[in-house]
């Protein structure tokens, strides 16, 4: 299991927020199903999804963008440079917990989605990209 996976699992665990990992096959479906829809130009490096996307300042959104969105299972994965990765997907039944998580956790890249795929957010060094969502759930 890639390290980032593990992180968000144990800081889960250590919050009383259920982070699971999913099965391969279903994190395979799941990853590209998401990519497929989405299209995103940068799967590996800094994360980016690029066309029809907004962005928000990672300073002010790293920690807080997903209290915005509904109460949902979130579906995280991350670049998709090695093999392992194309198959490994955290799954947070809350994604509004998702931030909780991430403060206690080392840093990383990754997308966001839920089990619909009705929206992909890259989540990058830099910013927060959002596609399939509108912006204005944010101000």
């Amino acid at each position: 299991m890639p390290a980032e996976a593990e992180e968000l699992i144990t800081v889960g665990k250590k919050l009383n927020i259920k982070a699971e990992l999913l099965a391969d096959d279903e994190a395979e479906s799941c990853i590209q199903r998401t990519l497929d829809l989405f299209m995103p130009f940068r799967t590996t490096g800094h994360l980016g999804i690029g066309h029809d996307s907004f962005t928000l300042p990672i300073d002010k959104w790293e920690f807080s963008y997903m209290e915005y969105l509904s109460q949902e299972s979130g579906y995280v994965f991350f670049s998709q440079k090695k093999r392992l990765s194309g198959r490994t997907v955290v799954r947070i039944d809350n994604l509004q917990e998702l931030g909780k998580i991430l403060e206690e956790s080392f840093g990383m890249e990754y997308f966001l989605t839920n089990k619909n795929a009705d929206f992909l957010i890259a989540v990058n060094w830099y910013v927060v990209e959002i596609l399939g969502i509108e912006l204005s759930v944010f101000q």
